[in-house]
């Protein structure tokens, strides 16, 4: 109990480097769970800006045709009718079921040129499993009704268009002839998915396959589930694809975003990385402090040691100080945190600060949100405090260590 009370005492004795050590911990122990949350804040909207406008909830398509979707080939396509609508729309869980047809082209403005991804779709279907409709700056996603094409904001501002402008699409047939679909954008989208901002053109599904000459084919089928029923669908269109026989494979969306969830797990061991700088400073820092402490006061622990105090109970004395210190700052560091955390889950930041990711494969524009893991706060805490206390150890131990005579004289 003596030991305690001295340590508690010592604790508040050197306020000025104690209050360093403890601020230098909590910024760190701060800058961990602020970076924590962005990067768990940006996997979150990656998944979810993935499965809003690219892939749906789930993919249906032809396995050999899958193995080479990243060329948009129009080979092994899918023979879309109302059989095959009504045999996936009677699974359980099934809420929205849209056909798509993906190929490349070359975007002219009677200018300039460039490279862009069309997506033939139909409007009702197309509404049923992306939020593209909740997105647009002008017109609507009807415009596909009319024969119109639907653009990116960004990809409009790059060709220099604007609503009611005509754009021709150069095109390669089924046949690996030219073709050219000649189009007025009927509407303007600005989602956060950047690869619908950028280099998506959506047309009606009829149109592309006439232009392209697949008469039915479609590349893809995107569905969207009820929550918590994606696996249990996956598991269900399985089994009726295997009882007809069906040409036909059901992919996850994690599937088809196998990179940005590679993306996933680096940024886990990247999170590693800072936890353990985190670690070393507070250890530096608890060290540095201990030794400080043992040397100011050599004679003091001469004495102590002359009185009858063990080896063990001196060390004891700095393990507890030690610790306390790591306390203080683990309890500043949370609260720091918790502030930064609150404010990047209510107001985010811009990413235009730091330029374009999109460059990176992260599928985010504009701002990103932060993400509470209430976990984390006492993980670092808990951690924090067992890490002082065992640095505390062989500092507190080569100062216990002295000879009693030689200490209480400064030999």
């Amino acid at each position: 109990m003596f030991s305690i009370r001295l340590a508690l005492k010592n604790l508040f004795r050197q306020k000025r480097r104690n209050l360093i050590t403890i601020f230098v911990i909590a910024f760190a122990f701060f800058g961990y769970l602020f970076v924590e949350s962005i990067m768990n804040g940006m996997e979150e909207m990656s998944f979810d800006n993935i499965r809003a406008f690219e892939t749906g909830d789930i993919q249906i398509a032809n396995s050999e045709y899958w193995e080479e979707r990243e060329e948009l080939p129009l080979e092994n396509l899918i023979h879309w009718n109302n059989e095959l609508e009504e045999t996936i729309r009677q699974n359980q869980g099934v809420t929205g079921v849209s056909p798509e047809l993906k190929f490349s082209a070359n975007l002219n403005n009677g200018i300039d040129e460039m490279g862009v991804i069309g997506v033939g779709a139909i409007p009702e279907r197309y509404n049923e499993v992306f939020q593209t409709k909740d997105y647009f700056i002008e017109g609507s996603l009807s415009a596909l009704d009319e024969n119109k094409a639907v653009i990116g904001k960004r990809l409009a501002e790059l060709m220099d268009l604007e609503i009611n402008d005509y754009i021709i699409l150069l095109v390669r047939t089924k046949e690996d002839t030219f073709n050219t679909i000649d189009v007025e954008i009927g509407g303007i989208i600005r989602t956060p998915n950047p690869m619908l901002n950028n280099s998506i053109v959506l047309l009606p599904l009829e149109l592309v396959q006439q232009r392209l000459n697949v008469d039915n084919g479609i590349t893809m089928i995107s569905l969207k589930t009820a929550p918590n029923q994606e696996e249990t669908v996956i598991h269900s269109l399985r089994n009726k694809i295997d009882e007809q026989n069906l040409p036909i494979s059901v992919y996850s969306w994690r599937e088809s975003a196998a990179n940005v969830i590679a993306l996933s797990t680096t940024k886990k061991s990247g999170i590693g990385s800072i936890m353990s700088v985190v670690l070393l400073i507070g250890m530096v820092g608890i060290i540095n402090n201990v030794i400080l402490s043992a040397l100011e006061r050599t004679s003091e622990i001469g004495m102590m040691k002359a009185m009858g105090m063990k080896e063990w109970e001196i060390v004891f004395v700095f393990m507890v100080e030690a610790t306390g210190i790591g306390i203080l700052g683990g309890l500043a560091g949370c609260l720091l945190g918790f502030l930064g955390v609150y404010w990047l889950v209510n107001n985010g930041f811009y990413l235009e600060f730091f330029g374009d990711w999109s460059q990176y494969g992260i599928p985010i524009v504009d701002r990103i949100y932060g993400v509470w893991n209430y976990p984390a706060f006492g993980y670092i805490f808990i951690m924090g405090v067992f890490v002082a206390l065992l640095s505390s150890i062989i500092p507190a131990y080569w100062a216990a260590h002295k000879d009693p005579v030689e200490a209480i004289y400064h030999r």
